[in-house]
């Protein structure tokens, strides 16, 4: 049979979440999935092409949907190279070469200039080649290094002060807002986001679950939801910074 390795990520902090169900989160998991795939070619010195990239959507015993991200070798009885990096030891070190530890030569180049700069989403230099076409709309690089520190440590931030988010946080959202007739940007918390009259946008981070209670949300969306409710706000609502991005109006 053809060699896989599988990666699910069993914990996360509070406020977060990355179902498959929701296209914010198929975005983390593929990003991450092509990421690694990127990554492991380097690694091992081979093509690509060499690995194939999919998704699995399960269903756990409470019925949440989970995605979990696997890996396969392209060739049916092919080189093993994915049963090679499924070893915990081998998918460790793959994610750690990934967000730079020790090793910055993969990492660097994602988050200097002028890669950081241009591309908002994904582009050939970080995630894009022909066969992931299809996902190129949802592809994120960003999202990509988060899932993979999340899946380091499960207390890893997961928010806009992280130094790879904080410009095109602040510009991207800045930018929607100005677009929009009587809409004024601000920051709450630290979190962007917009007022017009007593109607506050908060700009999430595409991980974020704003939905329920708000004493349930991550820290940071939570101290901004009170600091527009402080300021006066009598209805808040959410938009993600991967929406503004791709289709903010």
């Amino acid at each position: 049979p053809t060699d896989v390795m599988v990666l699910g990520i069993q914990a996360w902090p509070a406020g977060i979440i990355y179902s498959p169900v929701d296209v914010n989160g198929r975005a983390a998991l593929y990003s991450l999935g092509f990421m690694m795939r990127r990554a492991a070619a380097v690694r091992l010195d081979i093509d690509e092409r060499e690995l194939k990239v999919g998704l699995r959507v399960i269903q756990a015993a409470n019925g949440q949907v989970r995605g979990e991200i696997f890996m396969s070798d392209s060739l049916e009885n092919g080189a093993g190279y994915s049963s090679y990096l499924g070893t915990p030891s081998e998918t460790q070190d793959l994610l750690e070469f990934l967000i730079g530890h020790v090793d910055t030569s993969f990492f660097a180049p994602l988050v200097s200039q002028p890669h950081e700069t241009s591309c908002q989403t994904s582009c050939p230099d970080c995630l894009r080649d022909f066969s992931n076409l299809a996902f190129h709309n949802i592809l994120d690089w960003r999202l990509g290094l988060d899932l993979a520190r999340l899946a380091l440590d499960p207390n890893a931030a997961i928010d806009f002060t992280v130094p790879y988010w904080q410009s095109l946080a602040a510009t991207a959202s800045a930018a929607y807002f100005a677009a929009q007739p009587q809409w004024q940007f601000t920051t709450l918390a630290g979190v962007p986001a917009g007022r017009r009259g007593n109607v506050v946008e908060i700009i999430v981070h595409p991980l974020w679950d704003w939905h329920g209670n708000p004493s349930n949300f991550y820290p940071q969306l939570n101290a901004a939801h009170g600091a527009a409710q402080a300021a006066g706000a009598q209805r808040i609502q959410h938009k993600s910074i991967f929406e503004v991005l791709r289709r903010p109006y």
